[in-house]
């Protein structure tokens, strides 16, 4: 190569001795160490997808800001770090990218970075390509994809690849958040924090839908988001101001998300905070390619959920039945013998049913009881109620925080206070602390008897 060459034109060489779409990225920094601007320098005629002139232009201009992209070139062109990944860019772009980031030299006072960048473009999905990921990546994402599918149940195997996430991380907290768009609610799955760190619990119990909405447009047209330190809150509270500030007031420090799809819609997320920042690509590989196998569980495990959930319906009611209900508190009293979760329970008799099926007829009762199961599965998650016997229902809710759970009891008993209609003696308990289901169950129980015993008190007319 001849030495008087210019800078442009070694490197216009060197872009266009490349196969594939290749381009010359010119990157400057801000103060902060931050992307000032990512310019595409020189690029040979494959790169642009147009066929246009794109040379002198930041990449902005063709795609959407891209702050782990820009993360890369920094360190490619500053560093001399070396980047090889395979992402999902079918939001953007309608197909998967497998992008190669290598350094180039820059210039001699520093002001300027070069890296060379290099992409492939596959329509549908390559499996092959995920073989350049590092063997300890590979490892790891074998040995969670094995615990995924052991003989205990979706949860339980969940919660020991949460466990095992934060810990390869060596992230303070971990969780998996389902979204149901449907029914516009957020809810943790899984979760796993450092010993004495209460901050996924504090922070994640309950998830706002609106906040949890918000990620997508946080991750915007990326696989992940990546806060790599306080400062970038501020772009969180942009989008999201509420979440910004529960983040300032808990002290995070960083943060990785990345979403849960399936069929190109977002059924949750992956929420790792407080890590070590300096292998915060190392990480983003690791759960992007997890996250490919946790959404085809998730998944399963809803369709599954869902045909027990359709052949264990009680058909008067619309609420499930005592067997799906043994079969919950069974399967809970087993989870918490091996990891303590708050939960609130409660039993729910419907008072004066015989009084009524005597004096109108058995359709007037049947007609109270389609009410009483209406009210519970508008008040409740539908998964949550039970017809456990004639007249009564239970309610068992899982990983609930006690102000949600006693404002829905209270909203109940509002809704089903009616002497000549539906009306509920309702007993409940709140644990957070026990982790025993069944002594909860006991403890409700009662309180529902000594309320049913205060109503016919009350209207002894009513008693048959």
């Amino acid at each position: 190569m001849n030495p008087a060459c210019s800078t442009y034109d070694k490197y216009k060489i060197i872009a266009e001795s490349v196969e594939n779409p290749c381009a010359i990225l010119a990157v400057t920094r801000d103060e902060d160490g931050t992307a000032k601007d990512v310019q595409i320098f020189a690029a040979n005629d494959k790169f642009s997808m147009t066929g246009e002139n794109v040379e002198g232009d930041s990449y902005t201009k063709y795609l959407p800001r891209e702050p782990e992209f820009e993360n890369m070139c920094i360190k490619a062109a500053f560093e001399g770090e070396k980047f090889h990944n395979y992402v999902d860019t079918t939001k953007s772009l309608g197909v998967w990218t497998d992008n190669i980031i290598l350094p180039l030299k820059q210039e001699e006072d520093g002001s300027v970075g070069y890296c060379q960048y290099i992409y492939e473009l596959t329509k549908e999905m390559d499996a092959g390509k995920f073989s350049s990921l590092s063997p300890i990546i590979a490892g790891f994402v074998i040995k969670s994809c094995l615990e995924l599918r052991t003989d205990h149940d979706f949860k339980t195997n969940l919660g020991q690849v949460i466990k095992d996430i934060r810990e390869f991380t060596d992230a303070s907290s971990a969780c998996v958040i389902s979204l149901n768009k449907e029914k516009k609610k957020a809810e943790i799955i899984s979760q796993d924090h450092k010993e004495g760190i209460l901050w996924a619990a504090q922070i994640y119990m309950k998830v706002p839908y609106d906040i949890a909405e918000s990620w997508g447009e946080i991750v915007g047209e990326s696989d992940c988001f990546i806060m790599r330190n306080k400062a970038e809150i501020e772009r969180i509270k942009e989008i999201a101001p509420g979440w910004a500030k529960a983040l300032k007031s808990e002290n995070a420090e960083s943060l990785c998300l990345v979403p849960l799809k399936q069929r190109l819609e977002t059924v949750g997320y992956i929420l790792l905070t407080n890590f070590n920042v300096d292998n915060a690509n190392m990480i983003k590989d690791t759960l992007e390619i997890l996250s490919v196998f946790l959404s085809s569980e998730m998944a399963n495990s809803q369709f599954l959920k869902r045909l027990e959930w359709l052949t264990s319906v009680d058909m008067l009611t619309g609420v499930r039945n005592r067997a799906a209900m043994n079969r919950t508190v069974d399967e809970f009293a087993e989870l918490l013998k091996w990891k303590k979760e708050p939960f609130g329970v409660a039993f729910c008799m419907m008072n004066g049913l015989q009084y009524l099926n005597e004096k109108n007829g058995h359709d007037a009762g049947n007609q109270a009881l389609e009410k009483a199961g209406q009210i519970l599965r508008e008040t409740f998650d539908e998964t949550e109620v039970f017809r456990s016997s004639g007249e009564e229902f239970s309610i068992v809710c899982e990983n609930i925080d006690k102000t949600e759970f006693t404002e829905k009891i209270e909203k109940l008993r509002e809704r089903c206070s009616d002497p000549d209609g539906v009306y509920f003696a309702i007993g409940y308990e709140y644990d957070d602390t026990e982790g025993d289901i069944r002594r909860a169950l006991r403890h409700a129980n009662k309180q529902m008897l000594r309320e049913k015993e205060a109503f016919y008190e009350k209207y002894p007319e009513k008693k048959y």
